[in-house]
């Protein structure tokens, strides 16, 4: 399985140096919509404590905060329908640029990385 990724950080940096930010990154082994993974990692301070995978179609939690996150986020309808479709919005519009790239680097480690900051 390929993987491509764009990482958008939302710092809120304190001076003791915690931090929070998201990943969101498409999981691919083909151009086709059916063969794409979305997933949504939210941290802080370096740990990932929720994530939304549209493989699994729901958040789950991975820290007693967390937990509590993925069942508030997983009882909004609109929370979970804006997070299904960002497999559609998000990764299949760039999906055809970065398997290009993939193909072309055949042997080579690959991985696309975008900030935004």
């Amino acid at each position: 399985m390929f993987s491509a990724s764009t990482t958008t950080t939302s710092r809120l940096q304190t001076t003791d140096g915690y931090e929070y930010y998201t990943s969101s990154r498409c999981l691919f082994n083909s151009t086709e919509l059916r063969d794409i993974a979305y997933i949504r990692s939210y941290y802080y301070n370096r740990m990932e404590y929720v994530r939304f995978d549209s493989s699994v179609g729901k958040f789950v939690g991975y820290t007693e905060y967390g937990v509590k996150e993925a069942e508030y986020f997983n009882k909004d309808p609109a929370q979970l329908a804006a997070m299904r479709a960002q497999k559609e919005t998000y990764c299949t519009p760039n999906i055809d640029l970065w398997y290009r790239s993939v193909l072309t680097k055949s042997g080579e480690s690959f991985t696309v990385t975008l900030l935004k900051v």
